[in-house]
Parts: structure tokens; sequence; C-alpha cells
């Protein structure tokens, strides 16, 4: 009888040890996991930044006379603007949001250096900087909090196969 219960006693330490020992794998993933999350966004972010950067800095601010306005949506309308680089005219389409403009308005707009043609969104580069770095922020907080969340989820499920494993006992 005494036999028994050292081999029992024996089999619950060895899966206590392999349960200990899968919990610091997962555990060791789980970290592996989250510096390559945050890696990958700042990557992300980086790139996307510099992207932006890259093209809004490569851009001219210019008069334009809006020529056309058609209602695509309700936030958004498709207004074609008229405008003059370097002596010669242009005319392009740009999608926005919904705003109190009519024909024959002036507008400043951004347009590409490089192809004249192409109207940026934004006019203001240091608000597009700002804007992906508020957007990259987020992402690293998402990533951080489902980590959390996974930390915490894998606490509760360890109270529960410690209770099962060791059936209630210490």
């Amino acid at each position: 009888m005494k036999d028994m219960k050292d081999l029992e006693t024996l089999k619950e330490k060895e899966l206590a040890e392999i349960a200990e020992r899968i919990q610091n794998t997962i555990s060791l993933f789980r970290k592996i996991a989250c510096v390559l999350a945050v890696i990958i966004a700042v990557a992300f972010i980086f790139f996307h930044v510099r992207k932006d950067y890259n093209n809004y800095s490569g851009s001219q601010l210019v008069m334009a006379e809006v020529v056309d306005i058609e209602g695509t949506s309700d936030k958004n309308i498709s207004v074609t603007y008229r405008y003059n680089i370097a002596g010669k005219e242009y005319e392009s389409d740009k999608i926005q949001y919904t705003e109190k403009i009519k024909r024959g308005d002036k507008k400043e707009i951004r347009v590409k250096k490089s192809n004249p043609e192409v109207i940026l969104q934004y006019n203001d580069v240091d608000f597009i900087v700002i804007y992906d770095v508020v957007i990259g922020l987020c992402l690293e907080l998402a990533v951080l909090w489902l980590y959390a969340m996974a930390t915490c989820m894998l606490e509760e499920d360890d109270a529960w196969r410690n209770i099962f494993v060791n059936r209630g006992r210490e």
C-alpha cells in the first residue's frame, strides 16, 4: 500500500514537473511573440511614416479653382480642381469630406512635384506625420493589451489546471 502511495506521489511530481516545463515553454513563446509583434509594429510605423513624409515632402501647395463637384456619398464628394504649375494647366479629381464648396471657389491644394496630376489628401505635412505616429502608438497599445489579456487568461488557465492536476491539494 505504501509503495502505491509512493508511486502515486512520484507520478504527481512528474506530472507537476511536466506541467511546469510546459508552462515555462508557453511563457517563453508568449514573450517571444510579444517582442516580435512589437518589432513588427514599430517597423510598420517607421516605414509608413517615412513613406508618407517622403510623399508629402516631395509636394507643393498650389491655388486651384473648383471646376466640378459630384456627391459620391453622404460623407464624401468628388471635387475637380484646375490649377497651373510652371505655366502648364492641370485638371484633377480629389475625393474629400463634404464641405461647403461651390464651383469657382479658390482653394489651396497639395500636389506631387514629380506628378502634378496627383492631388494629395492632406495639405499639412506635419499633420500627416503626427497622424501616422498616433495610429502607430494605438497599434502598439493594442499589441501590449493583447499580451496582457493573454497573460491573464493563461494565469486563470493555470489556476484551473492546478485544481485538476493536484485535485485541490497544495
